[in-house]
């Protein structure tokens, strides 16, 4: 990717993050509109409780210090009946209020759980069930932000499956899929809690260490190494898992793409020397079955 095409991505990712703050910000707004609506109406109900309250005792009060003064007793029962419809004119109101207030809260909620869960599905590689790309470019700044103030290290290890082509040509795309979710699932189980597992895209995988030095990062790719070939001794499946590890370490004053670069020069240097080494013919991710049928197809050719 060009360093033009890099500041496009990184431009549209900042527009996103933006978008996405502006809408919660704007669902959290809404959310305070609508309990200052609450206040609103306690005040309301309150005023006309001490309203009520006022007319009552400006009725009573003057009948019982002043006993010579009387009330028309045909208003009597207009002023209490014009008294009921008023109180239950209110409550009608009030409660018709408060149902729409309701309404409108649960529906800002829901709009604020939706857009939470967009947010966390667009995050996630929906084949693989580990972070994407996306939530890389959100998270890698962070850390490595967070590395410079602290002083931690921060290492990365970049991997790349070997022979994904063949494996889709034998298994088809959905051995293919499988074999991804594998590498994935295995990667989960290799690494820490606090240790990111990444797709980046294809057969590419990143795995984030904070507070981890390059020699730790090794280790633990070693660590990588040999749960794979317990893995692939166990036959969990008909294909067996193998990959290339390049391992990078942050030093200050890098940038993510600097860091990035770094791991995936390593990785391909790893992979080509283990082209260098192993025969060409042997491909480690093959069954036995595929083996037998390549001597077949060899000797076959040397009869004619």
């Amino acid at each position: 990717m060009s360093e033009q095409q890099q500041q496009t991505v990184e431009q549209q990712h900042a527009e996103r993050q933006q978008a996405e703050l502006q809408e919660s910000v704007e669902i959290y707004r809404d959310l305070e509109a609508l309990s200052s609506r609450d206040w609103q109406l306690w005040s309301i109900c309150a005023l006309v409780i001490v309203v009520i309250a006022t007319g009552l005792a400006a009725f009573v009060v003057p009948n019982l210090v002043w006993t010579s003064l009387r009330t028309d007793p045909r208003y009597v029962p207009q002023l209490f009946l014009g008294l009921i419809a008023l109180i239950i004119l209110f409550n009608v109101y009030i409660l018709e209020q408060k149902r729409e207030v309701n309404r409108t809260r649960a529906q800002l909620l829901r709009e604020l759980m939706e857009s939470a869960k967009a947010k966390e599905t667009a995050l996630v590689d929906p084949l693989t069930g580990v972070f994407n790309r996306r939530y890389m470019e959100e998270i890698f700044p962070r850390e490595i932000s967070k590395a410079s103030r602290s002083g931690t290290d921060l290492s990365l290890i970049i991997l790349d499956v070997d022979g994904f082509k063949d494996i889709n040509t034998k298994f088809g795309h959905f051995g293919g899929d499988q074999y991804l979710r594998d590498v994935a699932t295995l990667l989960k189980k290799t690494f820490r809690g606090s240790d990111t597992v990444l797709r980046l895209g294809g057969d590419e995988f990143l795995i984030i260490l904070p507070e981890t030095s390059n020699k730790q990062a090794v280790r633990a790719s070693e660590r990588l190494t040999w749960e794979t070939r317990w893995w692939n001794q166990a036959g969990h499946a008909q294909y067996e898992l193998s990959f290339s590890c390049g391992v990078a370490t942050y030093r200050k004053g890098m940038d993510m793409k600097e860091v990035l670069d770094m791991a995936d020069k390593e990785m391909y240097r790893v992979k080509l020397e283990r082209k260098a080494i192993e025969p060409e013919a042997s491909n480690s991710w093959m069954v036995e079955e595929l083996g037998e049928k390549a001597m077949a197809a060899r000797e076959k050719d040397e009869v004619h």
